[in-house]
């Protein structure tokens, strides 16, 4: 009798272990972001490693759109997708992954929504080279592109573009003061693929 309660025993603890060595190969998502384009960034908590890795998207009906994988790190995975529409939301599934460097391959799932159009995401003051960063929603592209940049009171402020990016704008202001709210505003922006209109986004500088 103690044998057999010894062996029921051990066979509990071993079930036991082997769920737990399941349970921590799961790797957990940290942020989606789709990057303009057909580009999607996945970000995990922590490291993960790959065995022959595959994804699969789909969109909101159900119906899978052609996708590949373009970079894998350590931390982060991107891929493309044929097909995306503005405003669409879409699921993924990739297999072949794993938290960390044991354990058993496993499958991981996330959604993502493309922007329906351009929206400035952040603005960044450096007082110091009196620089104003613009960042947008996704990829952008650009059509006899302005900036303004104006107090609460309507003042407005001499804006110099110094850069256009893939995603962002580098803007050259001078006057803006601390602890002060201002709002900028961009003309001639659109996702690609989408229209050109006008953007608005208030900031404090800190």
């Amino acid at each position: 009798m103690k044998k057999r309660l010894i062996s029921l025993i051990i066979t509990v603890m071993l079930l036991v272990t082997m769920a737990a060595s399941a349970m921590a190969a799961a790797p957990t998502v940290k942020k989606v972001e789709y990057e303009g384009g057909k580009k999607v960034e996945v970000e995990f908590k922590g490291r993960v490693s790959y065995k022959n890795p595959d994804i699969i998207v789909k969109d909101s009906k159900g119906s899978e759109l052609s996708a590949r994988i373009l970079k894998k790190d350590n931390d982060d995975i991107s891929f493309s997708v044929s097909g995306l529409k503005a405003g669409g939301k879409y699921t993924f599934t990739l297999t072949g992954v794993r938290a960390g460097s044991s354990g058993s391959f496993g499958s991981v799932k996330g959604s993502f929504t493309i922007p329906a159009k351009v929206a400035i995401r952040k603005v960044i003051y450096d007082s110091r080279d009196h620089e104003l960063d613009i960042d947008f929603n996704g990829k952008v592209k650009y059509k006899n592109v302005r900036v303004s940049v104006k107090d609460a009171s309507g003042k407005a402020y001499t804006a110099k573009i110094t850069e256009k990016g893939d995603d962002d704008l580098e803007v050259r202001v001078t006057g803006l003061k601390k602890g002060k709210t201002y709002k900028v505003t961009v003309s001639g922006v659109a996702l690609k693929g989408g229209s050109f209109i006008t953007v608005s986004k208030s900031f404090t500088v800190k």
